[in-house]
């Protein structure tokens, strides 16, 4: 009788641990494709005369819908010696699994629709995928303003079964209704084919 409550016991315990071990790799998975989709960019932090720009281009997106919040960016350096760090301070605009806007952290600056940003990190959280972006160029929070690059997360909130599958349509179809896809892995200066980023 024990060795029977043993072996229920060890199914019991088995099968959600399984599970739960599925979910995982499948949102793992997700997360490799959507890099590889949203290839990450990096931005410029040690030199206080380009700050904020992009070094390595990675996807260019273009936002497609309007007065979306964002927070300047802002580097953090503790003392002479430290390196600089980016503060990594966005502003967080949740999306719903209907790609209606749930919520808006303000933030100082506006961006506009045509609005180009690149990716700073994907990350997946329970349903949630979390896309950081940076503007690709400086924006003005007002006219006379300075120009300032703004950080902005977008936090698309799922079905944990969309997360947790290996179909990245779905995960795609939501993130591109808000921001879309381009085939742009070059980014030059403009009027100047020769001074390109390369991803």
């Amino acid at each position: 009788m024990s060795q029977l409550i043993t072996f229920v016991l060890v199914i019991v315990l088995t099968v959600p641990m399984a599970h739960a071990s599925e979910r995982e790799k499948g949102s793992r998975d997700l997360k490799r494709m959507l890099e590889e989709r949203y290839r990450p960019s990096r931005i410029e932090i040690n030199d206080p005369t380009r700050q904020g720009q992009v070094t390595r281009v990675g996807k260019l997106l273009v936002l497609a819908v309007d007065a979306v919040p964002a927070k300047p960016f802002r580097v953090l350096r503790r003392d002479p010696r430290s390196p600089r760090a980016h503060v990594m301070d966005f502003a967080r605009v949740d999306i719903g699994a209907d790609g209606k806007m749930m919520m808006a952290e303000p933030g100082a600056l506006t961006l506009r629709q045509g609005t180009r940003l690149v990716v700073l990190d994907v990350r997946i959280t329970g349903s949630e995928v979390h896309l950081l972006t940076h503007t690709a160029e400086p924006v003005t929070a007002a006219p006379g303003e300075p120009l300032l690059y703004g950080c902005t997360e977008f936090v698309f909130h799922l079905e944990s079964r969309v997360t947790a599958s290996r179909d990245a349509g779905p995960v795609i179809y939501s993130i591109e209704r808000w921001l879309e896809w381009t085939p742009q892995e070059r980014w030059c200066a403009p009027g100047d084919d020769q001074l390109c980023l390369e991803p």
